[in-house]
């Protein structure tokens, strides 16, 4: 049995046309066109077997397979796109022997068919590093870890030595001959690729030196930042600030100025919590039995938090009657500092300060809690016969 090649179909197709009564040149060129054209389909049809198996069968065995890694390639097309190299590979191996009496045909041919490997092997790696970039999301590590930059830098790098190996097939030039061409345009590529090389270099620092998170609550005035990180690349870091909008700042700003990041106070033990309310001085007094009294018939707890000492005041004994609320809240982390004193008087009153740290430090549960706090402490210090300083105005002023 002989072995059909595009040579003998070449050949056999030839014969045929002469037979059919066209002269030995017009045979010639029709039987060569036609076999590019068998080859072209063949390659064609080879493609979408390789896809039909793709989409069918491969697409079941990655459902069916229990780990993740496989289904990102498969959505990333990572299969599908090596499956665009089949058709030049067919092409390539079959050109040389179906039109070897045209070489300048073959020249142009193959070079097309380089410039396409090329670009389908470019989008291939392309696909690869997003399918990576994906595997390592599932990872815990991807939010104090993120390598997106390293990513996208590698994105670059794909780019830059797919448009060189394209540009040294175009001008029949080693790669290594261009690349030694464009270090003379260093100082030109290190302006174009400013951004990405200092964002690069700060991403790493960033990383390294665990400075900023995906989730990570920051504060930056000068950019009027303040908000979640929602997204570290490259170039930019994104930030959705508490009012919905969406901050992009230039990665190396991370690093050349300065900017608050909120995430070691939950590591720390909560939301710190330093807050004061101004008691007006001339509502201070010794405590008497009377007040002890009232505050037991409004059934106001003062049995652990009654001062012994007979000068105590009503001031002192609401720090203490607030110590001891404070210290039944579970909110409230007890290991940490947590005090309730008095500050330098003013001529706006004495301040109360009131120190803790609350946990979890979710901002809406704080700001909640913190309003029901004063809530309930000004509306008990008239039990405790003192009153809150403010300023007179309106009526208040004429009598």
């Amino acid at each position: 049995m002989h072995e059909i090649t595009t040579q003998t179909i070449n050949t056999g197709l030839k014969a045929t046309l002469v037979h059919w009564g066209f002269n030995d040149t017009l045979a010639g060129y029709c039987a060569d066109f036609s076999s590019l054209i068998i080859i072209l389909v063949a390659s064609i049809v080879v493609y979408y077997i390789a896809k039909i198996i793709i989409n069918k069968i491969l697409k079941r065995l990655v459902e069916k397979s229990a780990s993740k890694w496989d289904d990102h390639l498969y959505n990333q097309r990572v299969f599908i796109r090596l499956a665009m190299l089949l058709p030049p590979l067919v092409l390539k191996v079959s050109l040389a022997t179906s039109i070897a009496q045209y070489p300048e045909a073959i020249r142009i041919l193959e070079l097309g068919l380089n410039l396409y490997m090329v670009f389908i092997i470019m989008l291939v790696v392309i696909s690869f590093l997003n399918a990576v970039y994906h595997i390592y999301g599932e990872f815990d590590i991807a939010e104090s870890k993120p390598i997106k930059g390293y990513v996208q830098i590698a994105k670059i790098v794909a780019y830059i030595m797919g448009g060189i190996s394209m540009i040294s097939i175009l001008i029949g030039q080693s790669p290594m001959a261009l690349l030694a061409g464009l270090g003379a345009m260093s100082a030109v590529i290190m302006l174009i690729f400013k951004d990405s090389i200092l964002g690069f270099v700060a991403g790493v620092q960033l990383s390294n030196n665990n400075m900023l998170h995906i989730g990570d609550w920051i504060t930056m005035p000068k950019n009027n930042t303040d908000g979640t990180v929602i997204d570290v690349s490259l170039v930019t870091v994104k930030v959705r600030n508490f009012d919905n909008s969406v901050s992009c700042i230039p990665t190396y700003t991370l690093i050349s100025d300065s900017f608050q990041n909120w995430r070691s106070m939950g590591e720390a033990g909560g939301r710190r919590m330093k807050r004061s309310v101004l008691i007006d001085v001339a509502t201070i007094r010794f405590v008497d039995d009377k007040l002890i009294e009232n505050l037991k018939a409004k059934r106001i707890n003062v049995t652990e938090t009654t001062p012994s000492d007979l000068d105590s005041t009503n001031l002192e004994l609401f720090r203490l009657h607030i110590l001891g609320h404070l210290r039944t809240i579970n909110n409230l982390n007890q290991d940490a500092s947590l005090m309730v004193r008095t500050l330098q008087a003013t001529e706006n009153g004495l301040p109360i300060e009131l120190y803790a740290f609350y946990v979890p430090p979710d901002w809406s549960d704080f700001e909640a809690f913190q309003s029901r706090l004063f809530e309930h402490i000004f509306a008990i210090l008239p039990e405790f016969g003192l009153k809150a300083f403010q300023r007179p105005s309106g009526s208040e002023v004429g009598r």
